[in-house]
């Protein structure tokens, strides 16, 4: 009997034991919560944390959040680490039941030195990009080296060295669509002929990358039926900035940014009236173009990117024209045509375009942006023009007809362009998926009086 009392005694002790030692293992845990920032505030992903000498670590999640469990002890030594980070110890003494422990870890700010990769890979898609490196040694007398380049490409062709359009495989010139960061940009409407057009709507110093389709593109850049030339302007880092001045005009170019934010203008002023002196019909041409640009993009966090761009331009053409000489035939039978004018020509284009995009980030592989942009245009073309002509042999003094003509105009165009669209992109293994809900609204109102 006692030694069965002795034995249920033992066993009562040895459990009284065990109790006492997990009590007192479990007092002495210790849970250590927190998150985790680099030097701009910004959480940091899969960050490394762990206790030294103890088994007890973790990684932050998205968000830059961690939370372990440890023993806890006189002092105990907590290490933050991360790859381009510097890694940081904080000392806890004697730490008890819940620790929050928030802590930043500075990157290295190791800067490489420069690297040039160059590659050559098959295209697979209807988008070509365009070298620009030669862009400002082919500039033109619309303001920008873009479409010059442009004209280069197969299938493309230009009938005017004074304007910026282009015709591609046959088509018209607005059949062409234009993109600049996503957002398509539109033309004055009531433009005939290259010297009335003005500037380029590209600002070719603030351009970084440039891609052209002539054809088969992807359902993304709308129903033109010709081409499609996609414009992305930059996101500079420092300062840069570039001033160019000629007979023609002056470009002055300024950009600005850091890690987070970036911002570009162009300004830029033409006037062609040398050059038009030089054309067949003489008289005052005054030709007066300004455009005004600016992109700005802000990265508050790694999540979210907000871009604006916009754009001012105010196209004006004033032409009197007094006298035109033509000559013409072979060389045994020359004809001269001369005629004097009457009247003038007045015409004002004047456009406004603006676009706001907000881009969320979920990871690299998927992001959805809303996007609103406005375009306004308000037109007027003018003119009264008499004119009487003589046809007559080269060198003689009779005439083989004699006539008189007039032409008047009074057009007019206003149009007025708004759209809200939520467009985003998902990669899902080798497949790329993106989609857009588009809604645009277009009021145009033409008046055209001509004969």
């Amino acid at each position: 009997m006692t030694s069965r009392y002795n034995h249920v005694t033992s066993k009562l002790v040895c459990a009284l034991c065990l109790f006492f030692i997990a009590a007192s293992m479990y007092a002495q845990s210790v849970t250590i919560r927190g998150t985790v920032t680099d030097d701009k505030k910004s959480p940091v992903e899969l960050a490394m944390v762990h206790v030294e000498g103890q088994m007890a670590g973790t990684t932050c999640n998205l968000k830059g959040k961690y939370e372990l469990t440890c023993q806890s002890s006189d002092s105990v030594v907590v290490v933050f680490s991360m790859i381009g980070y510097q890694t940081r110890k904080r000392v806890l003494k004697n730490p008890t039941d819940t620790v929050t422990l928030n802590v930043m870890i500075p990157s290295l700010g190791v800067e490489l030195g420069e690297v040039e990769v160059s590659d050559i890979r098959r295209q697979t898609g209807s988008m070509t990009d365009v070298n620009i490196k030669d862009m400002k040694h082919l500039g033109n007398a619309s303001g920008g080296g873009i479409e010059a380049i442009i004209a280069t490409q197969a299938g493309v062709s230009t009938h005017n060295e004074l304007s910026s359009q282009y015709n591609v495989r046959g088509g018209s010139f607005d059949e062409n669509s234009v993109y600049i960061n996503g957002t398509e940009v539109y033309r004055p409407l009531l433009i005939r002929s290259g010297q009335q057009e003005g500037l380029s709507i590209i600002n070719p110093d603030m351009v970084e990358k440039v891609g052209f389709s002539a054809g088969g593109f992807e359902a993304k850049y709308g129903d033109k039926m010709s081409s499609v030339l996609d414009i992305e302007y930059k996101k500079v880092k420092g300062f840069e900035g570039s001033v160019s001045a000629s007979m023609l005009g002056t470009n002055l170019y300024a950009g600005y940014g850091t890690d987070k934010f970036s911002m570009t203008h162009g300004l830029r002023y033409k006037t062609t009236s040398y050059l038009l002196g030089t054309l067949d019909t003489k008289g005052e041409y005054e030709p007066k173009d300004f455009d005004y640009q600016t992109y700005i993009s802000w990265m508050p966090t790694r999540k979210w990117t907000f871009d604006f761009i916009g754009n001012i331009s105010r196209n004006d053409y004033n032409f009197e024209p007094s006298d035109r000489t033509t000559k013409f035939g072979t060389a045994e039978d020359v004809k001269e045509f001369k005629v004097y004018f009457d009247g003038k020509e007045q015409d004002k284009f004047h456009t406004y375009f603006g676009s706001l995009s907000a881009t969320h980030h979920f990871n690299p592989t998927n992001e959805i942006s809303l996007n609103m942009s406005a375009f306004k245009t308000n037109e007027r073309e003018t003119f009264d023009i008499s004119g009487e002509y003589w046809l007559k042999n080269d060198g003689e003094d009779e005439s083989l007809g004699i006539g008189t003509y007039m032409e008047h105009a009074r057009n007019r165009l206003t149009a007025d362009v708004k759209s809200i669209g939520l467009s985003g992109r998902s990669r899902i293994t080798a497949h790329d998926i993106r989609y857009v809900i588009l809604y645009m609204s277009a009021h145009v109102e033409a008046t055209l009086r001509e004969w």
